[in-house]
């Protein structure tokens, strides 16, 4: 949208999505609306019901839907041991990729305020198309999975050329800006998307724990999984157990780093810390300290890089 205006964002900064509740304030800006962009139910259930019921006249495009878009299964062992490298290209697209008449969302959260943050939108036209309503009546993408699509650089391209399309159609005075925001972003991620792949090879054989499970479609793309979860939704409690197995996890495998997460306290990751040789690190999926604009996307990839590679090498 640079050039033509700036978008409202409604899970912003360091709030976060899960149990999300949109105040009475927010409530104008989807009533409001002329397109709504979201993730969809996986990542923010809490937003459907709103959506469908306030963004009546609105677009509503569902990214985890949109054209292009990479899709990986939920991982939901203590332990991480499918490693299926070989980045989501070619088989492994085609492999995960769900139809879109095969509809099973299950309600997973954790949502991304830059999607909405990015520039451009295409492909589905949703007019006709309730996401909202589908949603709250059981519309569920059947296997969907890992909701966290914004991390494989791929899917951020994807989500960008999406976003132009369907703001070009719904503007389509400011069309010819909309797709060359489009074009500029897709080719400045590729060349980031090399810059990563260059900086992550040399820790690519390091094991490492995060804090919950955000971050396999960064892994993936870029060859470099981690090995398990402390826990798999942020808002649960993990068990007594789950922590003895990762604890062992982290014992077994000589892992070098375990990942918390600004958003959330870190007394588990210290808990499982405890006794063993592995430093600790900080992954952020959001982006909460980034400034909204064209540099977040961009800028939230470069920090997971380094934050990656700067414990994975000791250099943090």
């Amino acid at each position: 949208m640079e050039g033509v205006g700036e978008p409202f964002i409604l899970i912003d900064g360091a709030a976060s999505p899960h149990g999300f509740a949109l105040k009475p304030s927010q409530a104008f800006l989807l009533q409001g609306a002329d397109v709504v962009f979201w993730v969809g139910p996986e990542l923010t259930p809490s937003l459907a019901k709103p959506i469908s019921s306030m963004a009546t006249g609105a677009t509503v495009v569902e990214l985890m839907e949109a054209p292009g878009i990479s899709h990986l299964a939920l991982r939901e062992g203590v332990n991480f041991d499918a490693h299926d490298h070989g980045h989501d290209h070619g088989e492994h697209h085609a492999e995960n990729e769900h139809g879109h008449d095969d509809h099973d969302h299950e309600e997973h959260t954790e949502q991304d305020h830059h999607d909405h943050d990015e520039q451009a939108e295409a492909g589905h036209d949703h007019d006709d198309h309730d996401h909202g309503k589908h949603a709250e009546a059981g519309h569920d993408h059947d296997g969907a999975g890992d909701a966290h699509i914004w991390l494989n650089p791929d899917n951020g391209i994807a989500i960008a050329a999406q976003m132009a399309a369907t703001l070009a159609k719904a503007d389509p005075d400011n069309a010819a800006t909309y797709k060359k925001n489009a074009k500029a972003f897709s080719e400045r991620i590729e060349s980031l998307e090399h810059e990563i792949s260059n900086e992550l090879e040399p820790v690519s054989g390091k094991s490492f724990i995060v804090f919950h499970d955000a971050y396999h479609h960064f892994e993936h793309h870029f060859d470099i999984e981690a090995s398990g979860a402390i826990t798999l939704s942020p808002e649960a409690l993990s068990s007594a157990d789950r922590i003895e197995k990762i604890r062992h996890r982290i014992e077994d495998l000589g892992v070098t780093c375990v990942f918390q997460e600004p958003q959330f306290e870190a007394k588990l990751v210290n808990v499982v810390l405890e006794g063993s040789d592995a430093r600790s690190g900080t992954l952020d999926p959001l982006g909460t300290q980034l400034e909204n604009g064209p540099d977040l996307y961009p800028n939230l990839l470069k920090n997971l890089s380094a934050a990656l590679t700067g414990c994975l090498k000791g250099e943090n």
